[in-house]
């Protein structure tokens, strides 16, 4: 009630700047009837200026008076995108400062770590859909300013069954550069969309993730390197429903918080005194053109807390994933758009590649035996297509190698293998499991993407962990290694 009673608020007084408070709600809020409210507002506020709701939304992202490079620097004091606030190039602030302008700065830093994630958010949501811009509207909305152009920047564009490239700037305006360094420069007028894996060949494919890692760019969020899930045999015969990532066993609570980020409602599970909660629930995503997609789970009986008050989940089992149209029927999988199918797909497999309870450093149980080292995802499939890459560039490359489903790391000692959809290692010569509790973040090398779950970092920092294995003095781990 509050919720709604403070957008009502917002509703009454309209105008323009009211929009970047409803932008944060809309990408943190996920109650189906504030999310409703939210958008009634934006597309009021949106009519009476002549726009669109998301126009409106991207003409409306404050600059928080940075510079077009995202920083901002008055009296040596400087402030940057991630809101980190320096003097003269340092992180400690000096007592001399004036007071109110470090103020200032502190609580401009605090609204920008709430607006940076919310506009990533917005980004990524335009790719998943598809949406289409005027090569005018990119340059004036997600070049040139100063928070979206540090995502807009480092994006592939591309004009629709033409040319797609990086954003260059050179002699005065934007152009788009290619894989092989050709060059375009489009019309103000030109139609352009955000680049997805899905309509183009593994060829092209290959050469982007090859050129982003040739350049050093580092994206916002997987789109060169982004998932993509076509239909199986199994879903074709199936006809309305996936059960590709059904049966996985989550840990709830933070499966919930996921979900909950990335625009899905209704996941909750338990009991709550003698008469209220459910044993099942059905988590709802809604996505372009009226459609939703839903996925089913269920409490894992074994894992309830009890208590006086009821009970807890602590693991929930995943089921069949299906969408439907406008009207609430169920679409006949085939005519799903490839790309929306595409998307919702990968909302699940990052679901259960984050929050699997195959991750469990003292798992047990078959179902922890054939997650943790068995088959790769999709997901997971492309986190060996990046190793790949990546692995030539590493200090330790000559101690590793890729098999299907492992990077094997030559220690001294050992010679261990780190499986690539959980991190799990298992040692040669008897397949030992060895527990590691991940500390480093694999900061050493670079990525050329901004990781969901950081299980990449996690995998590279084990490797380089495991090929010194004679330095290690950790005597949880030694104790394992040397039993």
């Amino acid at each position: 009630m509050l919720a709604n009673a403070a957008i009502g608020v917002l509703a009454q007084r309209g105008g323009i700047e009211v929009v970047a408070q409803l932008a944060r709600v809309q990408a943190k809020v996920r109650k189906r009837a504030v999310l409703a409210l939210v958008e009634r507002t934006l597309e009021a506020v949106a009519a009476q200026n002549g726009l669109s709701s998301e126009q409106l939304l991207e003409r409306t992202v404050p600059t928080f008076g940075l510079d077009r490079d995202g920083t901002r620097t008055e009296q040596g004091v400087g402030l940057s995108l991630t809101g980190t606030i320096t003097y003269n190039g340092r992180k400690t602030i000096p007592k001399t400062v004036d007071r109110e302008l470090l103020a200032e700065f502190r609580a401009t830093a605090k609204e920008l770590k709430k607006a940076v994630p919310a506009e990533r958010f917005r980004v990524e949501r335009a790719l998943a859909a598809g949406r289409t811009w005027r090569w005018s509207e990119v340059c004036d909305h997600y070049l040139d300013h100063p928070v979206t152009g540090s995502f807009g920047r480092n994006l592939i564009w591309e004009i629709p069954q033409g040319p797609a490239g990086l954003p260059v700037w050179d002699a005065g305006s934007w152009e788009l550069a290619g894989p092989a360094g050709r060059r375009v420069r489009p019309r103000p007028d030109d139609e352009v969309v955000l680049w997805h894996p899905i309509t183009h060949t593994v060829d092209e494919v290959r050469a982007w993730r090859d050129r982003l890692l040739e350049i050093g760019v580092r994206q916002p969020f997987k789109q060169a390197f982004r998932e993509v899930y076509l239909l199986t045999p199994a879903e074709e015969e199936a006809g309305d429903r996936s059960r590709r990532f059904a049966g996985h066993l989550l840990r709830y609570g933070q499966a919930k918080v996921l979900l909950t980020e990335r625009g899905w409602t209704g996941l909750s599970l338990g009991h709550w005194g003698w008469e209220y909660g459910s044993d099942e629930a059905e988590a709802v995503r809604e996505l372009p053109g009226g459609l939703a997609a839903h996925w089913d789970f269920h409490l894992d009986e074994e894992s309830f807390e009890r208590d006086g008050a009821g009970n807890t989940a602590s693991v929930c089992v995943s089921g069949e994933l299906w969408l439907t149209s406008p009207i609430g029927a169920r679409l006949p999988l085939p005519e799903v758009p490839a790309l929306t199918f595409s998307e919702a797909l990968r909302d699940a497999d990052l679901a259960v590649g984050v929050t699997s309870t195959g991750l469990d450093l003292e798992g047990q149980g078959d179902y922890w035996q054939s997650y943790g080292f068995g088959d790769l995802s999709e997901n997971a499939g492309v986190r060996r297509d990046a190793l790949a890459r990546l692995l030539p560039r590493l200090a330790i490359a000559g101690r590793c190698s890729l098999t299907d489903r492992f990077l094997v790391v030559r220690g001294d000692l050992r010679t261990y293998k780190i499986h690539l959809g959980s991190g799990n290692i298992l040692m040669e010569p008897n397949d030992a499991y060895l527990c590691i509790v991940p500390r480093g973040s694999g900061d050493r090398v670079f990525l050329p993407f901004e990781e969901d779950g950081g299980m990449l970092s996690v995998i590279v920092s084990k490797a380089f962990l495991l090929a010194a294995d004679t330095e290690i003095t950790d005597p949880t781990i030694v104790r394992q290694i040397r039993p």
